[in-house]
């Protein structure tokens, strides 16, 4: 066997694996249980889901979320990949933007210390 079709048959191989984990990927279960790429999924599948609850076709959409083209979303609702600037693009088209707002906000505590400590120095971290 060459080297060409053992890295074929390797390659549908993965492709084939990555399907199988695609369908069998939990969309309930809780993000810390999963990986970052099947978080990626289930943001793509609740997406989709949400489209066709919607009744509006992937085209329609994506011109709505001024994304560059209907490949852009078609692509992130099959892989989950997306660059951050149309997710959030996506994820406004959905009128769920200000469920981002509280993504990586300091809780309440480090509010609270940094408002009885304001003198305290802070050292950039490298």
């Amino acid at each position: 066997m060459d080297s060409n079709n053992l890295l074929t048959k390797l390659k549908s191989f993965a492709q084939d694996a990555k399907t199988i984990s695609k369908k069998n990927i939990n969309i309930g279960a809780t993000f810390s249980m999963l990986t970052d790429e099947e978080i990626s999924l289930v943001l793509a599948h609740r997406a989709k889901k949400l489209r066709l609850e919607n009744n509006i076709k992937q085209n329609e959409f994506s011109k709505s979320a001024n994304l560059s083209s209907a490949t852009t979303y078609s692509n992130f609702e099959q892989t989950g990949k997306a660059s951050l600037i149309n997710f959030i693009k996506i994820v406004r088209n959905f009128g769920r933007i200000k469920e981002l707002e509280s993504l990586l906000k300091s809780d309440i505590s480090s509010v609270i210390e940094n408002a009885q400590n304001p003198k305290k120095n802070k050292k950039r971290v490298r």
